[in-house]
């Protein structure tokens, strides 16, 4: 105990001198700085140094700071885009910026037109003078690839003072911070899908199809619809079960997918029946369109027997809302039905073709359609010319 004690109280002895003896040199050292004019602005000028590179630093985490808050609130992909721009301009101008998602074995724009691919060599390319081009690797934001593409980049006073290690590091920091908002409006929109589509089938809900039709009606748009209803279904469920009527539900669901282009809609809005929203169809193409898909359903293999449909048909005439155009469709199913099933029946006749809608509305001053119009005029909320 007694050596112990002995140790203790020179260790502690000592640590006094030291800190007596570092005090001392840093008041010779600053003694000898303040006696020599040299010494003290070389002294300064560290000291400015350091000043402006903290000054720098605190901006660019100011910055960074700011593009987290603007991009946080984001989770609409025809959003991103522009706000992934907006970011990207405080350290970096250019001409067209490309938002690119590897999908379904190729590049895809994201809310816009796409140019070239990207090699993504590494996570970050700097323009130089040879190729003006901000390459950020945007790939940990989703399940594949993905890129940013600034073309014509040019930078930005924020970065006149720091040097390339900098310059790098600032696109790095973008770099997460747009794969996270990236990610997040993935998520988002994957979310949305599960809420606009049928789990079974693949097509989308009834409500996401109604509502889409209605957008396009409501605008002035040319639009057909088909109702296609499974003939005899109740008889194949009794027949086969639940598990044999599902199946057939899956098969007729991919055949009339397959059967309509990208910008058209196929929506589950009953138990076997589906509804087709072809936008920009005239009724000659809309009744091409419904024997192709008739055909292509009689034709699906791999079913516990074979299956048939029934459609309707109805194209929107000029003053018609998405549910009389509907209410339409649906009458020439039931006449299909009626007739004998397997068959289309168009709900314009060659005295409807007057009344159809073959171009669209027209907009007043205001950004309204025509019929928007009317129905205000009609309902007294437009003011007098």
């Amino acid at each position: 105990m007694t050596i112990a004690l002995a140790i203790l109280v020179v260790s502690a002895a000592l640590l006094a001198w030291a800190l007596r003896s570092g005090r001392e040199g840093d008041s010779t050292v600053t003694r000898a700085i303040v006696a020599d004019p040299t010494l003290l602005a070389a002294r300064q000028r560290r000291l400015r140094d350091e000043q402006v590179r903290l000054e720098a630093e605190l901006d660019l985490l100011r910055g960074v700071f700011e593009v987290s808050a603007e991009l946080v609130g984001c989770v609409d992909e025809a959003d991103l885009r522009t706000r992934l721009s907006g970011a990207l301009s405080r350290y970096w101008s250019g001409g067209s910026l490309d938002l690119l998602v590897w999908e379904r074995g190729a590049w895809r724009g994201v809310n816009g037109q796409a140019g070239p691919a990207p090699e993504l060599g590494a996570p970050v390319a700097l323009p130089d003078d040879e190729d003006h081009e901000l390459v950020l690797d945007l790939s940990p934001g989703v399940d594949g690839q993905a890129a940013l593409v600034l073309h014509g980049a040019h930078e930005q006073p924020s970065l006149a003072n720091l040097g390339p290690n900098q310059r790098r590091a600032v696109a790095e920091l973008l770099r997460g911070q747009f794969a996270l908002s990236l990610r997040r409006v993935m998520l988002f929109r994957s979310l949305q899908e599960l809420a606009r589509s049928d789990p079974l089938t693949g097509t989308w809900r009834r409500w996401y199809g109604e509502a889409r039709l209605a957008e396009l009606t409501e605008a002035g748009a040319v639009v057909a619809v088909c109702i296609a209803d499974i003939d005899h279904f109740k008889r194949i469920n009794d027949a086969h079960g639940h598990a044999g009527g599902d199946r057939v539900l899956a098969a007729v669901a991919k055949a009339l997918i397959a059967g309509v282009r990208s910008e058209d809609l196929v929506a589950r809005i009953g138990g076997e029946e589906f509804l087709i929203v072809l936008p920009a169809t005239p009724p000659g193409g809309a009744i091409m369109v419904a024997e192709r898909l008739r055909a292509a359903v009689a034709a699906a293999a791999n079913l516990p027997e074979s299956v048939t449909v029934s459609l309707g048909v109805a194209c929107c005439h000029r003053d018609e809302s998405a549910g009389e155009l509907v209410a339409r469709a649906d009458a020439a199913l039931y006449r299909a039905k009626e007739q004998g099933r397997d068959r289309v029946v168009c709900a314009d006749g060659p005295d409807d073709l007057g009344q159809v809608r073959l171009e669209p509305a027209r907009r007043d001053p205001g950004g309204t359609t025509t019929i928007h119009r009317a129905i205000r005029v009609v309902s007294g909320t437009v003011p007098k010319a």
